[in-house]
């Protein structure tokens, strides 16, 4: 038990340190050697593809996620907007 939650604590520690900066870079087109040179901090190319296998597992497209969605404009009762988000069909 104190193994999987280590192990969860590190996973999600490094998400959210550096798991969006590596996405948005495989989004742009770089390799995982070009993102770990792109990276101002220290991750090694194996960690690097083990998250981006991560992501592909979990359903991931092109663009980072699985659904896709729209934004739609609300406003309140005294004249606030929000933007509120729908799935699309």
């Amino acid at each position: 038990m104190n193994k999987l939650f280590r192990e969860a604590l590190e996973d999600f520690s490094f998400d959210a340190a550096c798991g969006r900066a590596i996405k948005h870079l495989n989004d742009l087109g770089y390799t995982p050697k070009q993102i770990q040179e792109k990276l101002d901090f220290p991750v090694s190319e194996e960690r690097i593809n083990e998250h981006l296998k991560k992501l592909k597992e979990m359903g991931a497209d092109e663009s980072g996620s699985s659904k896709k969605y729209r934004y739609v404009k609300e406003y309140g009762k005294y004249g606030k907007t929000w933007l509120r988000r729908e799935e699309e069909e």
